[in-house]
């Protein structure tokens, strides 16, 4: 794994540490806009660790780099493009997720739970 994908993984593991922070936080917290507020954190909390794993794959080889379609260079959008919301930068490296079913993508990532072990404790 190259180094930079090393230092992403850290990243990640940070965002899950202070993800299980804020979910604790929203069980404890009295106000409902705080409430609100923290659960609106921890979903876009949940997408960009998400998102970090195609970064990460990307960063390690493990996705095939192709020439960005021409949906990626401003043409028509295919239809049932990844909602991955770093496809379009993904895309600009040269990384075309759009041509991937959910399972060839998932096949291509490999089994991830090696890669970011969940944590059993909070």
């Amino acid at each position: 794994m190259s180094s930079s994908a090393t230092v992403l993984q850290e990243a990640v593991e940070f965002e899950k540490k202070a993800l299980e922070k804020y979910e604790a936080a929203a069980a404890l917290v009295k106000h409902s806009e705080t409430k609100e507020s923290i659960e609106k954190i921890t979903s876009e909390k949940k997408q960009t660790i998400e998102s970090m794993h195609w970064i990460i794959m990307a960063e390690a080889g493990k996705i095939a780099v192709e020439k960005p379609s021409s949906a990626a260079e401003g043409g028509e959008p295919k239809s049932g493009a990844s909602k991955c919301p770093f496809s379009g930068a993904l895309a600009d490296m040269g990384i075309d997720i759009t041509k991937m079913s959910k399972e060839e993508a998932m096949e291509k990532m490999g089994d991830m739970s090696k890669i970011f072990p969940e944590n059993s404790g909070s």
